[in-house]
C-alpha cells in the first residue's frame, strides 16, 4: 500500500498577500463561482494561490444575500494549487488546471466537509479526497485525545496499543482513499498532487528499526527513492506547498547533518530540478534561503557551493540581476572564512599603538575573538569565556581579541576592567577590512585555528564555545 505525507502539506499558510488590478471591463478567461450556504459577512473573501512558503492574492470579492461569491478574470491562470480564503471560516482549496470555469458549493459550517463542484473534473476528485480527510481529521483528534487520557489511566501496553492502532488505522485510511481516487479518476494534476506527496515504498525485508535505532540502510533507501514521483516537468506543482515541504522534509530527516551531507543532497535536487527551468529557479531560490544563515554549523560552505555549481549568469539562471548580485556578494563574503580555509591576516593596533598580527601569534591553537565594549551580551559573555579560555590555556591555546567598535576610550576601560589574557586589538579602518575578511554574523563571536592558522570552526556563538573548545583543542 502506498503511504503518504501528511496533507498538512496542503494547509499550512503563511499570510503574504498581493492584490492585483481589477479585470473589471475585460475579455473573461476564468469564472469561479462559490455558493456557500449559511455565509454571512461583511468582509470580502480572497481569491489566491499557493507559492512555495507563502500564498498570494489575485483578487477579492464581496459576498453576496446568498452566500455566492464569484471571481473572474481575463487570463488563463497557471496550473497550480489555489484558495478561496473566507473570513472567520477558514480556507477552501481547489486545483487550476485547463478548467476555468467552474461552481463550487459548500456549507459555511465546515467550508472542507460539504464541498461539490460542478464544472471541473479535477476537483470532483480533489473534494473528494478533502472532505474524507476533513472527516478522518476530526476522528483522528478524538482518537488521540483518547490516547492522551488512556496513559495517564492505565499502563497496561495492550490498551495502549489498541488505542494507538486505531489513530493509525485512521491515517492509513488517509492514504487508501487518495490511491482509491488515483485509481479512479484520470484528472491529471489531481493524481500528480497525490504522488508527488508518496512516501517510498520500502521492501518489507528492510526494517525500519535495528538495534532499537533507525535503521540506516532504510533511511538511505527512502532518500534515494524520496523524489521518484515528484514530477520536475509539471511547473504547477510549485503553486502548492508540496515542493517547499518535501524538500524540508529531504534536508531535516533524510540528509546527515553535515557539510558533505547536505551538499551530497543539494546536487541530488539542483540536477533533478535543471529539467524544468521554472523548477531550477524555484530549487535555486529554495536552496540559497534555507542555507544563507550562518546560525547552522557549515551552511556557509554549502551556500558557497550552491552558487559555485549552479549560477552561472542572471540571464542563463532567469533570476533578476538584483537577486544574482545578493547571492554572489554573500557567497564571496563567506568563501575567505569557510573551515578548513587559512584564516585572513589581521594586523592591527593594541592598546599600547602597537601594531599586532594574527599570524604573528606562535601557539598551537588561536581563539580569535570578536568583541565590543558596547555590545550588552559581549559584557556578560567575556567573563565567562576567559574562564574558558583558561581551561585550555596549558594546551596551547592564545588569543586574539578584535574590538569592532572604535570607541578607544570604552575599550581602554573595557580591557582594564575585564584583564583579558589576550593579545587585543582595535578594528579602527573605516574600509571595513576585519568585516569584510571575517563577517562575524553576531557579538560576541569566536574563530579557532590551528598552528598554521587553518579554521577549525567559524562564527562560534557563545553558547555553543565550550563544546567546540572540548572537541577542537586536544
Amino acid at each position: 500500500m502506498k503511504k503518504y505525507l501528511p496533507t498538512a502539506v496542503f494547509y499550512t499558510l503563511t499570510a503574504f498577500l498581493f492584490l492585483l488590478n481589477s479585470t473589471e471591463g475585460k475579455a473573461v478567461n476564468y469564472n469561479f463561482q462559490f455558493q456557500i450556504k449559511d455565509l454571512v459577512t461583511t468582509e470580502k473573501c480572497v481569491l489566491g494561490y499557493y507559492s512555495g512558503n507563502f500564498t498570494y492574492a489575485l483578487d477579492s470579492a464581496n459576498v453576496a444575500k446568498n452566500g455566492l461569491v464569484k471571481f473572474t478574470g481575463n487570463k488563463d491562470l497557471p496550473n497550480g494549487l489555489y484558495f478561496l480564503m473566507v473570513p472567520q471560516k477558514g480556507m477552501i482549496d481547489f486545483i487550476v488546471y485547463k478548467d476555468y470555469q467552474f461552481q463550487v458549493k459548500t456549507e459555511a459550517a465546515n467550508l472542507k466537509k460539504y464541498l461539490s463542484v460542478k464544472g471541473s473534473k479535477e476537483n470532483e476528485a480533489y473534494f473528494a479526497y478533502e472532505s474524507f480527510v476533513e472527516t478522518k481529521r476530526l476522528e483522528i483528534e478524538q482518537q488521540t485525545q483518547m490516547f492522551n487520557m488512556l496513559k495517564k489511566a492505565t499502563k497496561d501496553p495492550q490498551v495502549l496499543q489498541e488505542s494507538q492502532q486505531r489513530i493509525m488505522d485512521l491515517r492509513q485510511s488517509i492514504a487508501d482513499k487518495a490511491y482509491e481516487l488515483m485509481e479512479t479518476n484520470t484528472t491529471t494534476f489531481f493524481c500528480m498532487l497525490m504522488e508527488a506527496n508518496e512516501l517510498p515504498e520500502v521492501p518489507s525485508n528492510i526494517p525500519v528499526q535495528l538495534n532499537n535505532q533507525t535503521n540506516p540502510i532504510y533511511l538511505q533507501y527512502v532518500k534515494d527513492k524520496f523524489w521518484d514521483n515528484f514530477d520536475f516537468n509539471e511547473s504547477g506543482l510549485l503553486q502548492t506547498k508540496i515542493f517547499a515541504t518535501k524538500a524540508s522534509f529531504f534536508f531535516e530527516r533524510l540528509t546527515p547533518p553535515s557539510v558533505e551531507g547536505f551538499i551530497e543532497s543539494v546536487d541530488i535536487l539542483a540536477n533533478k530540478s535543471k529539467v524544468n527551468g521554472d523548477m531550477m529557479r524555484n530549487t535555486l531560490r529554495w536552496l540559497v534561503t534555507a542555507f544563507e544563515s550562518t546560525k547552522n554549523k557549515g551552511t556557509d560552505a554549502v551556500f558557497v557551493h550552491i552558487f559555485d555549481n549552479y549560477f552561472t549568469t542572471p540571464e542563463e539562471n532567469g533570476i533578476d540581476v538584483a537577486t544574482f548580485s545578493r547571492v554572489e556578494q554573500k557567497a564571496n563574503y563567506f568563501r575567505p572564512t569557510l573551515v578548513g580555509n587559512i584564516a585572513p591576516d589581521i594586523t592591527l593596533l593594541d592598546q599600547n599603538d602597537k601594531p599586532q598580527s594574527l599570524h604573528g601569534v606562535k601557539a598551537k591553537y588561536t581563539m580569535l575573538y570578536f568583541f565590543s565594549p558596547l555590545c550588552d551580551k559581549c559584557r556578560v559573555a567575556t567573563p565567562k569565556v576567559v574562564e574558558l579560555f583558561k581551561q585550555y590555556e596549558a594546551r596551547g591555546l592564545k588569543g586574539f581579541a578584535v574590538c569592532t567598535d572604535d570607541e578607544i576610550d570604552y575599550w581602554k576601560a573595557y580591557l582594564k576592567e575585564n584583564n583579558l589574557p589576550w593579545t587585543c586589538v582595535m578594528d579602527t579602518d573605516d574600509d571595513l577590512t576585519v568585516e569584510s575578511k571575517y563577517s562575524p554574523n553576531s557579538l560576541p563571536n569566536v574563530f579557532i585555528l590551528d598552528k598554521d592558522k587553518k579554521i577549525l570552526a567559524n562564527r562560534v556563538e557563545f553558547e555553543e564555545l565550550e563544546v567546540a573548545l572540548s572537541a577542537l583543542v586536544k
